[in-house]
């Protein structure tokens, strides 16, 4: 593996805050974790607030995956037609009439199932509650599965509505041959039929710096061959040239990883459906970062009606450059 000569890293000029993107001092340097997760997400825990605000029900119902979405949905289903079996079976056998009432054995089974129809407004017939304590429950029921049922659907309706980057990143980036030099490269891709538009990225390089005794974590904006285009149908290569005038001029693999190096991507865009700006974020450790390698092609040749195809699943390939 070839590397380059060591040369330090100059302590940026003006205020530090300049180039923090946000993350302050504080958290930026007493962090003993990543930054930013490669799935977007940081490694900040908020203490001392409510179980409410903690949880956050509705937030965490939107950016769910639909699978545990709806498994929250089936829970939440069955746990009300559980309470309220368990309230019908309480009102006695009497309390639950109709004909399926002799078909259905079990009180506990007739209760589930008249449950089900009142919390679904379903109304076979077949059951219904009789006497004034079943009837209160039904009532209550019946007032449960309204705001149940309008809450679920405007939930689905948000997440649906909710205009996201379906943006993939490769889970290495690389230091290729680029032009008379090197460059830092990470790729994505779009993964949706849809049109991201006037898509804009910045890359920063972090790493810690001892200042007086002290660890201090920097923030250098990495200036990038194209930082900007203007459709983003298929994939895009952030370039970084590596010049003298880069902050990573001079640096081996071994440096990087010694000074906790971590390369933050940002992109926004405008989702052309939603007419929207949506955000997408990644970052890249020193360990992955692979060194004199570069992206194998992932187009694949026009078909016989001559439209251009991408393998998204060979996103991350890389081979190594001669």
């Amino acid at each position: 593996m070839q590397t380059m000569n060591f040369k330090a890293i100059p302590t940026p000029k003006g205020p530090e805050e300049s180039s923090d993107p946000g993350f302050g001092a504080v958290v930026s340097t007493a962090s003993g974790r990543r930054l930013l997760n490669p799935d977007g997400s940081f490694n900040v825990r908020r203490d001392g607030l409510p179980w409410s605000e903690v949880v956050s029900l509705y937030h965490a119902a939107l950016v769910a995956g639909w699978p545990l979405f709806l498994a929250w949905v089936a829970i939440i289903y069955v746990g009300i037609n559980v309470v309220f079996t368990a309230a019908f079976a309480l009102a006695g056998a009497g309390a639950i009439v109709g004909p399926a009432s002799q078909s259905v054995d079990g009180l506990i089974a007739r209760a589930f199932f008249l449950s089900v129809e009142t919390f679904a407004t379903i109304g076979y017939g077949n059951l219904a509650p009789q006497g004034l304590l079943a009837n209160w429950i039904m009532t209550v029921e019946s007032f449960v599965g309204i705001l149940a049922q309008a809450l679920i659907t405007g939930l689905v309706f948000a997440r649906f509505a909710r205009p996201t980057a379906a943006v993939t990143f490769s889970r290495r980036a690389v230091v290729a041959p680029f032009k008379n030099g090197r460059a830092l490269m990470m790729r994505m891709a779009n993964r949706r039929k849809n049109e991201l538009i006037e898509l804009t990225a910045t890359l920063s390089f972090s790493y810690v710096e001892q200042v007086g005794g002290e660890s201090v974590r920097r923030y250098r904006p990495l200036p990038l061959d194209r930082a900007k285009v203007t459709f983003f149908p298929l994939a895009w290569t952030i370039v970084h040239p590596i010049t003298p005038e880069s902050p990573l001029w001079g640096l081996s693999p071994e440096q990087l990883e010694a000074r906790d190096a971590e390369f933050l991507l940002l992109l926004s865009g405008i989702d052309d459906g939603f007419a929207a700006t949506v955000h997408a974020r990644t970052s890249y450790k020193a360990a992955e970062v692979v060194w004199d390698h570069k992206f194998t092609n992932i187009f694949n040749p026009a078909g016989d009606d001559g439209v251009l195809s991408m393998d998204i699943s060979r996103l991350d390939e890389v081979q190594e450059a001669r």
